[in-house]
């Protein structure tokens, strides 16, 4: 049975992507990224990438709404 890592990075090489990952995320995650950072370093890391996919694995508190 593959593991997972190498189920990641094949499945990266087949579909052409990039992995984008917040320093906040665990580190297991982190080490699979080709870019690591905050917000801000990895949307810049995005607008240069040739790859035909980004994965963008971000944390729970960028992608829910303030509470008013």
């Amino acid at each position: 049975m593959i593991d997972l890592v190498q189920e990641i990075s094949q499945l990266k090489r087949q579909k052409n992507a990039t992995i984008l990952a917040h320093y906040y995320q665990e580190g297991e995650i982190q080490d699979l990224a080709d870019f690591t950072g905050d917000s801000l370093k990895l949307a810049r890391a995005a607008t240069q990438v040739t790859t035909d996919v980004i994965v963008f694995c971000g944390v729970h508190f960028m992608a829910k709404p303030p509470k008013c």
